[in-house]
């Protein structure tokens, strides 16, 4: 089957995205970093999982392609957005079009990540992808009788245990396994994914109003958004690369030309920047030997649960504007730590161009604007 005709199958393959986690349909170019996922925790010795076996992730793969030619399973990657790493794999799957029903199953995540938000986030972004857009009436989950962690997760999810397959399939290891059915019905989502909102929320992850689509605004920091940017990291990577929000703020208390501003989307902190700006005091720049004519972007940091929605790029087109907006200023200026997984090819995408000057390990970049 060609891939024109596989994308005539319902459902149709689709990317989703929220709290910083990607859903995209699996490929073969999934294939090492699936496998390395399987190797944090040597998750295939679990006999209650579907985790493949190194040697084996490429017939896994294959066997869900298969699968979804068939029409009866559309298996995904679960992406770090933040670092592009394979966290897992997850499927819509016994999947019956005549009368839209999906169960979403063959779920494995990576040692490292079990226990987080990872789950929740998958399970709400195919949630409401089957209810909202698919238009399913209801929802199926089936696990082992014996995967008490997976009975527990979905039972959180709200979903409703229908009852018991005895003797229903085989195990890795030749035994047979009795399987626990769940649903969900459509009628019951909406109430649902307001208490699953409001708990990942609680728990610092992306609320359902915070999407790609949403604009962002630079305000003032306050006593009511204070402590949600104190709170916020721009994730593992990001905190070797950036100072924190609290020792910006500090920093910003002590220089007249600081320009602390919290990244808000509506009501919702999602980032915090910081400028130096020449012309706030231009003669206590003038005593700190600042360039008068260059805006200096001297932080910016998104939330890693708000990464990959675009909020970053907001942030510079406003920074941009503002410097455009000011006639001495002909110029905004940055730099970047010299490791891997900087924020180089973010910067370089905005217009900046290196300098070749170095300073206490980081490169300066300039956008020249007149």
């Amino acid at each position: 089957m060609t891939q024109e005709n596989m994308t005539e199958i319902w459902p149709l393959s689709v990317t989703l995205e929220r709290d910083g986690i990607r859903l995209e349909p699996l490929a073969l170019a999934h294939e090492s970093g699936l496998r390395e996922a399987a190797a944090d925790g040597e998750l295939w010795n679990i006999r209650v999982t579907s985790v493949p076996e190194p040697s084996k992730t490429r017939e896994y793969i294959e066997t869900a392609l298969k699968m979804r030619e068939q029409g009866n399973r559309l298996a995904f990657a679960v992406i770090d957005i933040a670092t592009s790493k394979v966290l897992g794999s997850t499927s819509y799957h016994d999947i019956i079009s005549a009368v839209k029903r999906v169960e979403i199953g063959y779920t494995w995540y990576r040692k490292s990540v079990q226990r987080s938000h990872v789950n929740t986030a998958c399970k709400l972004m195919l949630m409401q992808h089957a209810f909202e857009t698919l238009q399913c009436p209801v929802v199926g989950w089936r696990t082992d009788i014996f995967n008490f962690a997976s009975q527990r997760a979905i039972e959180k999810l709200g979903a409703k245990r229908e009852g018991v397959l005895l003797s229903h399939a085989a195990r890795r290891d030749g035994s047979v396994r009795d399987t626990v059915m769940y649903s969900m019905l459509a009628s019951d989502w909406p109430e649902k994914k307001t208490k699953l909102d409001a708990r990942m929320f609680a728990k610092g992850s992306t609320p359902a109003s915070v999407t790609r689509e949403s604009k962002i605004s630079l305000v003032p920091v306050t006593k009511d958004n204070l402590l949600p940017l104190l709170r916020m990291s721009p994730g593992t990577v990001g905190e070797r690369m950036v100072a924190t929000n609290a020792v910006s703020i500090a920093q910003a208390a002590h220089n007249p030309n600081a320009w602390p501003r919290a990244v808000m989307v509506g009501d919702i902190p999602v980032g915090f920047v910081m400028l130096l700006d020449p012309t706030i005091n231009p003669e206590a720049a003038l005593a700190d030997e600042e360039d008068l004519t260059a805006l200096y972007v001297w932080r910016l940091m998104i939330d890693f649960k708000f990464h990959g929605l675009g909020f970053g790029k907001q942030v510079m087109e406003q920074v941009i504007a503002r410097a455009l907006s000011t006639p001495t200023i002909d110029k905004i200026t940055l730099s970047y730590v010299m490791r891997e997984g900087s924020a180089k090819p973010f910067y370089e995408s905005c217009g900046f161009v290196e300098t070749g000057k170095i300073e206490d390990g980081e490169m300066k970049m300039v956008r020249l604007l007149r």
